[in-house]
């Protein structure tokens, strides 16, 4: 979208690490990178575009800071210096918006390339996805939403005569990912360990009301990703899902983990493709109704008999990217970052979207997966490795070149250190992320099992990052 190359105003990506936010860096001239944390993939990324990190730029430890988000890069004064030196016209990408980071680009004069709250939380509420979805006349998983306090054991063996003896409680008043909200209920023990979790979160403060209790749906976890555009929907490839893979889990005991992608493990048929395509193309059109516009994602449940199940919406960018947008370049694909910035930055295009629809649905290959601190307790990374490209040799990582990027991989058996990419000395939080690994080829033989190579690349990683627990803290 050559207009794109056109736009001269600052647009500035920020978030906690530089990788998360670089998918426009071939697209826009004037762009540049605000993150929190000095990574040590940092030093390839800024050969492609400015990159100010809190740390170095601007000598604040994030250790400091009361959380790691957006909103506390924008609270600080140095930073609103920082904006106020750009001029006017200046834009902010981010992951998401939030009303706090509004109220600061309000009072800098920043746009925002981003729904606001108000528009987007509707969408995210997984208990106003069900609501939603049966508006729509989306096919969904059946199940019901109740309070938790009339769940039961009585209520409980209910829901197993309607719906099957294997369950999926939802927690919608969960504001957080990585599977803290999802609990699968095989049995009466498991029914007992649930509701023993939702008091002990109750009593540290989280207010859990609401429960959505659906049907065990064996298959594949599978999403698509998807943009609201002036001229339409389009929709990505339907991507399995990495869940729940041992290796990089943080926290065992929790359901439908997310770990990574494995965009070339398997590619299914145009019929799946098709009725994931009308999920998403049906509920974009009532968001863009709505006042959406954009990137956004839904998570998709696959069976034995190719039905597909729509799971729940995340209204913004997912975690396929930036990599899905690299992996689009190499087939030669306009990649979905250029239509969310047309949209946002009101530039005039008039691209055919039923040939792009077209070549967006060719097969691809690449993976990716995100390593974590996988204890329960605080790590300090005692070990270095650099960001950038590396081979396992003789039980070992060696690094190949510079790189952060999956154009960066030559070889199949290559892969990619970056995201978080911790320097020495690093403290890392239970759960927190340590590094995201891209791969040039397949790395997953099921949903949530590597194959052996890739099990081996993820534990030698880990070797060498040499994570030590912190004692008393």
């Amino acid at each position: 979208m050559s207009q794109l190359q056109a736009y001269q105003k600052p647009v500035v990506g920020i978030g906690v690490t530089a990788f998360t936010r670089i998918g426009p860096v071939f697209l826009l001239p004037n762009f540049s990178v605000l993150c929190m944390l000095e990574t040590t993939d940092l030093g390839t990324i800024r050969q492609s575009c400015p990159v100010r990190s809190l740390e170095r730029d601007f000598k604040i430890n994030p250790e400091s800071l009361e959380r790691q988000n957006t909103a506390a890069i924008m609270g600080q004064p140095a930073v609103s210096q920082f904006f106020q030196s750009l001029g006017s016209g200046t834009s902010l990408l981010v992951y998401k918006s939030s009303p706090k980071v509004e109220q600061i680009c309000q009072k800098l004069g920043i746009k925002i390339l981003s729904n606001p709250a108000q528009v987007r939380d509707p969408f995210e509420d997984k208990k106003a996805f069900r609501i939603l979805g049966q508006k729509v006349e989306l096919k969904l998983i059946p199940g019901e939403t109740l309070l938790i306090d009339d769940l039961t054991q009585n209520k409980h063996q209910q829901l197993i005569v309607q719906y099957g003896p294997e369950l999926v409680w939802q927690l919608p008043d969960y504001k957080v990912g990585g599977g803290i909200g999802t609990l699968f209920i095989k049995s009466l023990n498991d029914y007992q360990q649930a509701m023993a979790f939702i008091q002990r979160r109750r009593q540290a403060g989280t207010n859990l009301v609401w429960v959505n209790v659906t049907k065990f749906i064996k298959g594949t976890d599978a999403s698509i990703s998807a943009c609201v555009t002036r001229h339409g929907i389009l929709c990505g490839l339907v991507q399995i899902q990495l869940n729940d893979v041992a290796e990089v889990t943080a926290f065992k005991g929790r359901n439908g983990v997310w770990c990574g992608h494995d965009w070339g493990w398997k590619h299914f048929d145009s019929k799946i493709q098709k009725k994931a395509e009308n999920i998403a193309k049906t509920l974009g059109k009532f968001m863009a109704k709505k006042g959406y516009r954009g990137m956004f994602g839904i998570d998709l449940m696959i069976d034995s008999v190719g039905q597909v199940w729509p799971v729940e919406c995340n209204a913004r960018y997912t975690a396929a990217f930036p990599a899905y947008c690299m992996m689009q370049r190499l087939y030669g694909e306009i990649p979905f970052d250029a239509f969310h910035l047309a949209e946002f930055l009101e530039i005039e295009y008039e691209d055919d979207l039923d040939v792009i629809q077209k070549l967006y649905r060719q097969p691809k290959i690449g993976a990716q997966l995100v390593l974590r601190n996988q204890t329960r307790k605080w790590v300090k990374v005692e070990g270095h490795l650099k960001g950038g490209v590396y081979q396992l040799k003789q039980g070992g990582l060696v690094w190949q070149r510079p790189g952060f990027s999956l154009q960066d991989l030559q070889a199949a058996d290559e892969f990619c250190l970056v995201d978080r990419a911790a320097v020495h000395g690093r403290i890392l939080k239970p759960g927190e992320r340590l590094v995201r690994v891209l791969f040039k080829g397949k790395i997953a033989v099921s949903s949530n099992q590597l194959t052996d190579w890739a099990s081996q690349v993820c534990r030698q990683i880990y070797k060498e990052y040499r994570l030590q627990v912190i004692k008393g803290k």
